[in-house]
């Protein structure tokens, strides 16, 4: 075997390795499996082996060569974040996602500039040749803002299907990382035209923003047709392979940033496809391990070193950007009337940067060589810190805003010690070998509703009027609603046979609201329920896909809903018997 090929065959099983015990390390530690694939990448990385003259189990050589699989696996997340961004979804916030995401963006993007330009101009006073201490500050503030608007796709993605996250905030941020990666990339190839290679004029800044998205976007819109076309999973899968890899491939062919093209592959195939979600679900099921290997990698191209180097003006950057993020979330959601768990939580889950923003600072270092290396190594150096703390973030915020089921946390530990597994694996081999078959484990016990229900719940007004309520239910999964008084009291269920019942009546539609049209709730389940209790409920009532969770001693508070497929996962994650 050739020495290149052995090497990098080697390296990747190192990586796969590597991933299976980083991951096990972060279930036992309780955090998010990505950190656990990032700390598994920095440790057999070359950076870390460096630094403690070690031998170097993955050299940077085949981390070149494997990068392949990173510009894939980041296509695929780039689409799904696109998909996003499809109008099904922003018309269900209107003008108001709009106005979250900008004020979040641009409070971030000022915060980081204006305080790395204070810090450089009358601290660090580090100045660029050609250019004076004030235009190398204004130069640096003006190029860490505009990077410090994205967020990680990757990560944020990760860490939401690891966690089974599903609600209103969970929509919302996969949106607000679509816009806020968008609007990054578009700000920055502006500056970087205009302040770095004015030569090019608008035709180059034309060429490099729109190119991107009519490649992405007639490639999405001919998948659809293809797709249509097409009926078993494995060609959905073959489809999206296929096509995403030819998008970034004949991106960079032509110059062009592919993480624009991927991101509008994905926002018109979600938006001209009626198989979307039977092709992203046919994805899911093979795109897991391109992930792991994804992060790896990541880690392994952190250059720990540059922890050493980014200074003042790092620390800076990082303190500021956090600042930014927290801060603009909370004033966004506030003036795009979000609620209070938006305001509170949102900002903390936009607080992951990776491949994004060190794509964005590579391509200003071929650009403008003199000032650029050193932004790169403030934001590679932040990337470091960011990447590792990022995913616990995006895990901390959706835990608080309710949109984690609570098996999904208490579930993060080995099904079986280690004797147990030999145990099982001896029972195994002796049953196959037709020998008496081994003592059966204990069942291990009910759960309770408590730890399987969602917290958020997604409740409408009492007073909304009909043809609201229409486009409410429109982009919801669900076939009842709960609905509240002006005091946040539960009040009752509307059923879609209700409304279905009202929509040839036009002229009585438009005097309803919601409270005409509330059922009294006739079937609750309280918290403390054993899932074997309430499994019997669902299969009693099987045209009822779930159930509100309420508190017999505080009828009138909504703890929750308890949804038929949550029960039926958490049986089958926890191999209970009926």
């Amino acid at each position: 075997m050739p020495v290149d090929s052995f090497q990098i065959i080697s390296a990747l099983a190192v990586i796969l390795l590597a991933a299976l015990i980083g991951g096990r390390f972060a279930t036992f530690c309780r955090i998010p499996r990505v950190t656990g694939y990032l700390l598994a990448g920095v440790l057999v990385g070359p950076s870390f082996a460096g630094q403690l003259n070690l031998p170097q189990l993955v050299s940077y050589s085949a981390l070149k060569d494997l990068r392949l699989i990173s510009d894939v696996a980041l296509a695929l997340i780039l689409m799904n974040i696109g998909g996003q961004l499809r109008t099904e979804n922003l018309r269900r916030w209107k003008q108001r996602i709009f106005i979250f995401s900008f004020t979040e963006s641009i409070l971030t993007g000022f915060l980081v500039g204006a305080a790395v330009f204070i810090v450089n101009q009358f601290m660090v006073q580090q100045v660029v040749a050609g250019l004076s201490l004030g235009q190398t500050s204004l130069m640096f503030g003006i190029f860490t803002g505009t990077i410090s608007i994205a967020t990680a796709p990757a990560a944020t993605l990760m860490v939401v299907r690891e966690y089974e996250a599903e609600g209103p905030i969970t929509s919302l941020l996969l949106t607000l990382v679509s816009l806020n990666n968008l609007l990054s990339v578009f700000v920055f190839s502006v500056a970087a035209q205009l302040l770095v290679a004015p030569d090019g004029g608008f035709v180059t800044i034309i060429y490099q923003l729109c190119l991107p998205l009519i490649l992405g976007g007639g490639f999405g819109f001919i998948m659809s047709l293809w797709a249509q076309r097409m009926e078993l999973p494995s060609e959905h899968k073959i489809l999206l392979l296929g096509g995403v890899t030819a998008v970034a491939v004949i991106s960079r062919a032509l110059g062009l940033e592919p993480l624009l093209s991927c991101l509008a592959l994905g926002m018109i195939l979600a938006d001209s496809s009626p198989r979307w979600t039977r092709l992203v679900k046919a994805l899911n099921e093979v795109d897991y391990p391109l992930y792991v290997v994804f992060f790896v990698l990541a880690g392994a191209n952190l250059h720990i070193d540059t922890l050493a180097h980014i200074g003042l003006l790092g620390v800076t950057y990082v303190l500021a950007r956090t600042c930014g993020k927290l801060a603009g979330a909370a004033l966004g959601a506030r003036l795009g009337k979000f609620g209070q768990r938006e305001q509170a939580w949102v900002g903390m889950t936009l607080l992951a940067q990776a491949g994004m923003a060190i794509g964005l600072a590579a391509t200003l270092s071929q650009q403008w060589p003199e000032g650029g290396k050193l932004v790169e190594t403030i934001i590679l150096g932040s990337v470091v810190i960011f990447e590792l703390i990022g995913p616990l973030a995006v895990r901390c915020g959706l835990v608080k805003a309710g949109e984690v089921p609570l098996l999904s946390l208490l579930r993060k530990r080995g099904p079986q010690s280690g004797m147990e597994g030999l145990h099982s694996v001896a029972n195994h081999f002796r049953n196959n070998l037709g020998l008496p078959a081994g003592h059966k484990m204990e069942n291990p016990g009910d759960i309770l509703v408590r730890h399987v229900m969602r917290l958020n719940v997604e409740t409408i007004h009492h007073g909304t009027a009909f043809q609201e309520l229409l486009n409410i239910i429109a982009h919801s999964r669900y076939d009842r609603f709960p609905v509240v008084d002006d005091d946040h009291n539960f009040v009752g269920i509307i059923n879609y046979t209700e409304i279905r019942n009202l929509l040839f009546d036009q002229s009585l539609s438009a005097l309803l609201v919601a409270r005409d049209l509330v059922s009294p709730v006739r079937h609750a389940i309280p918290p403390d329920t054993p899932l074997r209790e309430a499994l019997k409920t669902f299969q009693k009532k099987r045209n009822i896909s779930y159930f509100p969770v309420i508190d017999p001693g505080e009828p009138k508070k909504l703890l929750g809903i308890l949804s038929q497929n949550d029960v039926l996962a958490a049986f089958r994650r926890m191999d209970l018997d009926e």
